[in-house]
């Protein structure tokens, strides 16, 4: 009898430790870190063409940008809302009087932070077995801005006026559509889920079009465009 309640439980132990292996960690957050060539709308009062033309050119710079989300809710997709935080950065030769270039270093800084709400339509995923998740965001946005010299400090607009520096509110929205890497090696994912927490990896792809002009205020240094951005995200 005790041979046999012995076996019974050598029967059961692998399977329930197969089971807690293969049971996935809660999650509720997800993090990305995202990128993309920018070209900021700073000439949009002038028609497409003026200062931010002249002095940087129209090939723009690269936007880094991160956001953190908690689901609100689960059930036909994932709904989310979030945080994000950005940086841009871009130089070029300043203007003289005159509107021909000088030999001086001048630079524009952004750095836009904003909420969002994300709804990520998974069921592909958790249906099928489709690893790719479709999305879109929507939110408001506030940019912070300033314009250097050389030498670093902060530029004017004019001899002894007032410092180039400000900030330009906004809304934003996105689309885009994220790959799950889970499915190209499942034994490294849940290896990576018991150890950190980290249900999901993903790649993605997002269009976006930022409207960061204060809702279309005539004195405002407008600092929004449409672009792409590509990133990686976790599941957590």
């Amino acid at each position: 009898m005790k041979k046999l309640i012995f076996a019974i439980i050598l029967t059961l132990v692998p399977t329930k430790v197969f089971a807690a292996d293969t049971l996935e960690s809660p999650s509720d957050m997800f993090f990305e870190f995202k990128a993309g060539k920018f070209v900021p709308n700073v000439d949009k009062e002038f028609g497409g063409s003026g200062p931010f033309k002249d002095i940087f050119g129209t090939g723009g710079s690269m936007l880094y940008n991160m956001q953190l989300d908690y689901r609100i809710f689960k059930g036909f997709g994932s709904l989310y809302i979030g945080s994000q935080a950005g940086f841009y950065w871009i130089s070029g030769k300043a203007l003289l009087l005159d509107g021909t270039k000088s030999d001086d270093e001048t630079a524009l800084w952004l750095f836009p932070v904003g909420i969002k709400v994300t709804y990520r339509f998974d069921e592909f995923l958790k249906r099928w077995s489709v690893p790719l998740v479709p999305y879109v965001k929507l939110g408001l946005l506030y940019t912070f801005w300033f314009v250097t010299e050389g030498d670093g400090s902060i530029a004017e607009f004019s001899e002894g006026g007032a410092k180039a520096r400000g900030g330009t509110y906004g809304w934003e929205f996105a689309a885009g559509l994220a790959l799950q890497l889970n499915i190209f090696d499942p034994s490294s994912a849940r290896n990576l889920d018991i150890e950190t927490g980290i249900n999901a990896t993903y790649l993605f792809a997002e269009w976006v079009y930022n409207s960061s002009d204060k809702f279309g205020a005539d004195k405002a240094l407008s600092v929004g465009g449409d672009y792409f951005l590509f990133g990686l995200g976790f599941e957590f």
